[in-house]
């Protein structure tokens, strides 16, 4: 059970981090196809993920023995 969280919060930071250099690299680029709406989504998307991980990590902590 551990293991499977565990590998769940590297998981979820691995998607984290993707989305961070997909945007950095839209905001660099100025990308014109992007809407503001866009950006919206997907700092939404991150901070749910980061939501899932403090779950994570406090399902680890009350597991441990």
């Amino acid at each position: 059970m551990k293991q499977n969280l565990i590998n769940k919060i590297y998981y979820e930071l691995d998607m984290i981090r993707l989305l961070s250099k997909m945007s950095c690299f839209v905001i660099q680029n100025e990308a014109e196809n992007i809407k503001q709406d866009d950006f919206q989504l997907i700092f939404e998307d991150i901070e749910k993920r980061c939501w899932q991980i403090s779950e994570f990590v406090e399902n680890i902590e009350s597991h441990k023995t």
